[in-house]
């Protein structure tokens, strides 16, 4: 574990990024307690002050809490956490790479206060405003995924000028404002689907589908998508890279 001093990317994000990870795979359980300040300086040759900042963010993010005087532990409530990253995305390339026909409807698509969730993800203000795009996506005429996006607002025009609601956002995103995914973080649980996503997904109430949160970063590695989605993984699959810039939704 080391950090990389010829990045762009700041120190503070790379350490939280590395133990985020060391608490994905296990490494540290649930109830474990992370190196001290002083030992994570030391062995990262970083200042107290980005130490700091990227426990911080951990903090945010629910992962470890912090005890006055007893140090810093990982989370003994947290959710089992596995990191799902792609260079094109767990479905728009999926049904790219193999010709099928993706079809979306646009329940939903306006400006407004964002919810604290994703004012927590996109790391800004409470009830800041920004974009809601909600939409049902089919592939090959099945119904396929629910997924809800929350957008900042720099990017929230070009994230709702849907002259086609087929198209990938993040490609609307790239023609209209700009803007290149160029990273991201992505969770996935596997849950009962209640009754209202069990309807929109045509299942019966508690049948069991994929739900992944994620979080997609510019180039500057500032937040400006999120979204929460529930997808039926027995008509189209899941698709995990390890590497490659940037994220689709």
């Amino acid at each position: 574990m080391t950090i990389d001093r010829t990045s762009p990317v700041p120190f503070y994000f790379q350490l939280a990024e590395t133990l985020e990870q060391e608490i994905a795979s296990g490494r540290w359980e649930p109830g474990a307690q992370l190196p001290s300040e002083p030992e994570l300086c030391e062995q990262f040759g970083l200042s107290r002050t980005t130490v700091r900042q990227a426990l911080a963010r951990l903090e945010q993010r629910s992962l470890i809490e912090r005890r006055r005087g007893q140090g810093t532990f990982v989370r003994r409530e947290r959710s089992g956490l596995w990191l799902l990253q792609s260079s094109e995305g767990f479905f728009q390339d999926e049904v790219d790479r193999h010709g099928r026909t993706v079809t979306s409807e646009v329940l939903r698509a306006a400006r407004g206060p964002l919810p604290q969730w994703a004012c927590v993800a996109l790391e800004l203000r409470p009830r800041a405003r920004g974009a809601t795009l909600e939409r049902l996506r089919s592939v090959d005429g099945l119904v396929a995924l629910y997924v809800v996006n929350h957008l900042a607002d720099h990017v929230a025009e070009a994230a709702l000028a849907v002259s086609n609601p087929n198209e990938s956002l993040y490609r609307r995103l790239r023609e209209r404002a700009g803007v290149v995914p160029h990273g991201g973080r992505r969770t996935l649980e596997a849950i009962a689907a209640e009754p209202r996503i069990a309807s929109l997904l045509e299942l019966e109430p508690g049948a069991p589908v994929a739900y992944i949160e994620s979080v997609a970063w510019d180039a500057e590695m500032r937040p400006f998508d999120c979204y929460r989605a529930w997808l039926r993984t027995d008509r189209t699959r899941i698709d995990v890279q390890a590497a490659g810039p940037g994220v689709d939704a």
